[in-house]
């Protein structure tokens, strides 16, 4: 006999795409149905690199002072309002480069699984700036729930 896997704990990493609300609205329904607890993520990457729109693996210089402050207050505002309307998520900012720390966090966090948005790049965008979500599909240890962003 097969045991039953239910999830206690969810984990969804949101960028604050339209890609990443669509994971937390699987998450929820998830989250929900087996009674889970759903922490949502955010990893703030502050690497000039990061900051500038190219892979943090370019370059880890980090950014100034000042305008870090900035980048952080502005995550925790955007981190409350998601907060406020998902009522019982367990919000979570870290600092770091993405596909590693949503794998250490998973980890850290005991989650049972991971669902996260993914942006459905191809061609050369995919081939330079790569995916975090294949990157955490192929490396997890626990199952990943990919959801893709809907063209509109």
């Amino acid at each position: 006999m097969t045991e039953q896997v239910q999830p206690r704990r969810i984990l969804v990493p949101t960028d604050f795409s339209p890609g990443a609300e669509g994971a937390l609205d699987w998450a929820k329904a998830l989250g929900a149905a087996f009674s889970a607890e759903v922490v949502l993520l955010h990893v703030l990457d502050l690497s000039i690199a990061a900051l500038a729109g190219f892979p943090s693996s370019l370059a880890m210089v980090p950014a100034a002072g000042e305008l870090l402050d900035r980048i952080r207050s502005e995550t925790e505002q955007e981190m409350a309002k998601l907060a406020a309307r998902w009522p019982g998520i367990k919000p979570m900012i870290r600092e770091g480069t993405p596909r590693t720390t949503i794998l250490d966090v998973a980890a850290e966090v005991r989650a049972d699984l991971i669902v996260m948005g993914t942006h459905g790049r191809t061609g050369w965008t995919h081939v330079f700036f790569g995916s975090v979500a294949e990157h955490v599909v192929r490396h997890s240890r626990i199952p990943v729930l990919t959801v893709r962003q809907h063209s509109r």
